[in-house]
Formats: structure tokens, sequence, C-alpha cells
């Protein structure tokens, strides 16, 4: 099933033209685009004509914020894999948020500071005369020569939660894993960043028996629970995981059509060491996920 973008993705970009993101190499800063940083910032917001460049490096971010986001990935695990099961959860968050910012991304929507302004880029915004549900359900009417910029105060990670889910719900793809999109969608947005706080803020905090001994490998599996639930003591692995599987699942999709984005995929820290001990907590993950509602394979 191929990304199907009837709501908010639009027509397919040219993704070979795409210059190839190599980490620690910065070869398509977005915030550095000069026709980009030439266009006025609105006071709220404004539908501008599309500018050279502009997809093409939306779209190298989204695959930057992939590969972050699997070397976070990886990184928690690799500490629940040795015991350090609280910090892990702290490092899961943060995979999870490079992952939804990277989804973002992927599907036309990005947060650059545009001389010092904080803003919001639609890449496929929807049409200006577009009115009721059919019309904002055609792909067909999403403009691909235009884009909005909306300024915003900060990039508060509460909001950004908020634009995350926004997105979700209004994208349809074939090749995501609905029932994971739905416990996503079912978890209020003020409710994701707080356990993340507790780490910083609160001076007794520490969620699992792991701040002198180590745990053990079991303590760590039953972290990631059956559903996203903020009370549970997990939530912050099941998240992680959840937004990384979509991720993965979006950008493989891509792949399909684009040699360069597959090379990307390929050449991934979580791709290159998919078979080391440490991963199998999110393997087992995606194996239960495919047992309850069937496996997703693309056409």
């Amino acid at each position: 099933h191929h990304l199907r973008p009837p709501r908010h993705v639009v027509p397919p970009i040219a993704y070979t033209a795409v210059a190839v993101a190599k980490p620690g190499f910065l070869n398509g800063l977005l915030e550095l685009l000069v026709p980009l940083r030439a266009t006025l910032v609105p006071e709220n917001h404004f539908r501008y004509p599309d500018v050279e460049g502009l997809r093409k490096n939306v779209l190298w971010e989204a695959v930057f914020l992939f590969h972050k986001c699997a070397h976070s990935h990886l990184a928690a695990q690799r500490l629940g894999y040795v015991g350090m099961h609280s910090w892990s959860l702290f490092n899961a968050y943060h995979s999870a948020y490079l992952g939804a910012r990277s989804m973002m991304s992927l599907l036309g929507v990005a947060f650059p500071k545009l001389n010092g302004i904080q803003t919001l880029i639609d890449v496929y915004p929807q049409p200006e005369h577009a009115k009721g549900r059919k019309a904002k359900t055609r792909s067909s009417s999403r403009p691909t020569d235009e884009f909005v910029i909306v300024r915003l105060p900060q990039l508060d990670q509460l909001h950004l939660w908020e634009a995350f889910q926004r997105v979700l719900n209004v994208t349809e793809a074939g090749c995501w894993d609905d029932a994971l999109r739905r416990e996503l969608l079912d978890v209020s947005y003020d409710q994701i960043t707080p356990p993340r706080n507790d780490f910083l803020y609160k001076a007794h905090y520490w969620p699992c028996d792991d701040l002198i001994t180590d745990g053990n490998e079991d303590a760590f599996d039953q972290l990631v629970g059956a559903e996203l639930d903020p009370d549970e003591r997990g939530f912050l692995l099941r998240l992680s995981f959840a937004v990384y599987r979509l991720c993965e699942l979006t950008i493989t999709d891509l792949a399909h059509q684009s040699a360069v984005i597959k090379g990307q995929l390929d050449a991934s820290r979580v791709a290159v060491d998919a078979h080391v001990p440490e991963l199998a907590y999110y393997s087992r993950f995606v194996i239960g996920g495919e047992a309850k509602s069937g496996p997703i394979v693309p056409a």
C-alpha cells in the first residue's frame, strides 16, 4: 500500500532531486535557503508562490530528522538493554519528538526559523477556494505551486505534539498501521510532554527501580505495555516505538519511489544494526502489532 494523499499529502515530489542527507554533513539547511529567507514573514499567516529549492529542502530535513530519530531510537534501547531503564525512557521521548518532526516534514510541514522568527511552513496547503468536507478530501486540489508561512511565538513542545496529531488526523496513508495511528490520536497532546518533564523538574522523580542498581531485561520488556497510557511508567517507550514505526513505514513507502530515499533508509542506524540484540524490544513490539492487525505489506 503506497502513501496516498487524499487530504494532506499532495502528488509526489521529484524525490530523486533531493540532496543526500549525510549525518554530520549539513548540506540542505532549510533556514539558510536564500529565496525563503528573502520571503517576508507575515504577522499571522500568508500564502506565497513556491520558491526554488523549498520542497527539496523540506524533504532533506525530513530525512535528516529520520536519521536523528533512528539514532536516539537505538540509543534508548541500548540503555534499556544494559539495565538503565529510567534514562532509556527519557531518551525514548526525544526519539518520539524527532520522529514526529520527521513525519511532519515528510508530509510537507516544517518549522524553520526565518531571520530569527519561528515559523511553520506548509508546502501542501488547502486551496483557498476549498469549501466543505468534500473539497478538503480531494488530493487533486492540493496546489504544488504555493506554500503557507505561519508566524509562531515559539516552537513549544506542547504545540508540536498538537500539530503532529492534527497532521495524523487529516492524512490518509495506506502504508500506516492504523491501530498505532489511533493510539497516538487517542492520547491528549497535553499529556505527552509531562512524563519527560518530570525527570528534570521533580527532584524526587525516578520511574523505575534502577537508580542505584541496573534493572533486568524482563522488567524493561514489560515497560512497552499494550496501549499508550500516560499514567503507565513505560508510556514514553511505547510512544517512541509507535512514532518510530509510523515514521519507518512512511519513509519505507517513499523508498519504493526513490532510490535516493532507499539509500538513506538502508544507511540508517537501525537498518545497519537491524540484528543487534538491543533492537529485540522494538522487533517484538512490531510483531505484536502485526499479530493484532495483520502485517502491513508494501504493494
